[in-house]
């Protein structure tokens, strides 16, 4: 991908790529790229498409939250069409979208919001085999040392601490850390976590509580 930290940042002339998503919505990424990351601790690969938001109708400011036709979050992928390689087919992926600050002044071409798709592409064990990969999608797990069964689904708090409507609340998003869930936190019913409030936790770090068994915040 070109930098985008210059002036005359423009994506008029770049390859466009088309992701159709399973309700039938579509986002066009500029400028956009494939990769690929090294195993993580567990043996996870995952991969990553890249680039910049060309059908967007939001403004490009710091304050719009409107980043049409797609919101950060979880998404099911249909299918991808990338020239010069093969179609994405059938991914559950992660979206996350991103606005970097432009140069003053600027030129671009574009309101500035980058895209990045991440799904999981395979997972290998310590020589590189296949290992088959069954807890991402998961919506329950049990832990082994107490016997409680944890919904996947559900958004927790610390035990004790009241429900804020207007705070974080903790949820999965697919991570694992050695065959246990991460909890990532999320500002308030966001699709997508609030990256940069907190390091992921893991289920076992309780105890926790779902947030509709927590108690209301009570006004001082």
């Amino acid at each position: 991908m070109k930098s985008w930290n210059t002036d005359c940042h423009r994506i008029a002339d770049s390859d466009h790529a088309t992701v159709t998503f399973a309700d039938g919505q579509e986002l066009v990424l500029a400028d956009w790229e494939t990769t690929e990351a090294a195993p993580d601790q567990d043996g996870r690969v995952y991969g990553t498409l890249r680039g910049w938001i060309a059908n967007t109708e939001g403004s490009g400011t710091h304050t719009d939250p409107y980043t049409l036709p797609i919101e950060a979050g979880r998404a099911q992928l249909a299918v991808t069409a990338l020239r010069g390689r093969e179609p994405l087919r059938d991914l559950a992926v992660h979206v996350d979208i991103r606005r970097p600050s432009k140069p003053h002044p600027n030129r671009w071409d574009h309101t500035g919001y980058l895209c990045t798709l991440t799904w999981l592409a395979r997972r290998v064990d310590a020589g590189g085999n296949p290992v088959l990969e069954t807890e991402i999608g998961s919506t329950r797990w049990t832990d082994p040392a107490s016997g409680r069964e944890y919904s996947l689904e559900a958004a927790y708090l610390p035990e004790g601490e009241p429900y804020n409507p207007l705070g974080f609340v903790w949820r999965h998003y697919d991570g694992y850390r050695r065959g246990v869930p991460e909890l990532l936190p999320f500002y308030s019913d966001k699709r997508a976590p609030a990256y940069g409030a907190g390091a992921a936790r893991l289920l076992t770090d309780g105890p926790w509580v779902e947030v509709a068994e927590a108690p209301a915040i009570t006004a001082s």
